[in-house]
């Protein structure tokens, strides 16, 4: 296995583990920013007697994104892993020309994806976010850097920097296509050999020489 291979592999399962804690993550933080809580209230306004009101928490519009690009990564991560491993082992390597360019565009939009969710939830919790919140934001950055790698890997692989072994990351113009065109060689010509001797007269048959 070469080592463009290697190193997609590892990329493309580090982000489908990350993707699955990051979807644990989020959906924990969803039910604990959603529980009920009793807060405490004054009775009435001419006491100081205090009572507790139930209240429902609510959370924040960026889990909702979090979540996407978590479930969005699994799905990408696994179709990235199997789809070009099946298409190697089937032979078909002819499916680069359409793949190489698909799988560019999914790294990128994904990248994108997690980009614009760590950099709302960092801006929301700032410095004094919850512990959960803060590993939230932790998984959400080490994806945004593994599609990244991703990204630039696939670039490197289509313009034959790194060499790749299976369909989506393999050049996408042939070296054949651009060597130099082979000259045919030229066909020999025989030229007629006289074998005579110059100056040597030459008979024809049925004919005798007269002196």
């Amino acid at each position: 296995m070469r080592t463009l291979s290697i190193v997609i592999l590892s990329l493309l399962t580090t982000g489908l583990v990350f993707a699955l804690i990051e979807i644990g993550l989020v959906g924990y933080g969803i039910h604990v920013l959603t529980g009920s809580y009793e807060v405490p209230v004054y009775c009435d306004s001419f006491s100081y007697d205090v009572c507790y009101e139930s209240v429902k928490g609510k959370s924040p519009d960026v889990t909702s994104l979090l979540m996407f690009c978590a479930v969005w990564t699994t799905l990408v991560s696994g179709a990235a892993l199997g789809y070009p491993l099946y298409l190697h082992q089937n032979n078909g390597h002819h499916h680069n020309s359409w793949l190489a360019p698909t799988l560019i565009i999914v790294y990128f939009l994904t990248w994108v994806f997690w980009l614009a969710g760590f950099a709302d939830l960092a801006y929301l919790i700032g410095t004094y976010g919850t512990p959960i919140m803060n590993a939230v934001l932790a998984f959400a950055v080490l994806s945004w850097i593994l599609f990244m790698a991703l990204f630039i890997f696939s670039f490197l692989a289509i313009f034959d920097v790194m060499e790749g072994e299976w369909p989506g990351y393999l050049v996408l113009k042939s070296r054949s296509s651009t060597a130099a065109p082979t000259i045919a060689p030229a066909e020999a010509t025989t030229a007629p050999v006289d074998t005579g001797v110059a100056g040597e007269p030459k008979y024809e048959t049925g004919h005798e020489l007269t002196a």
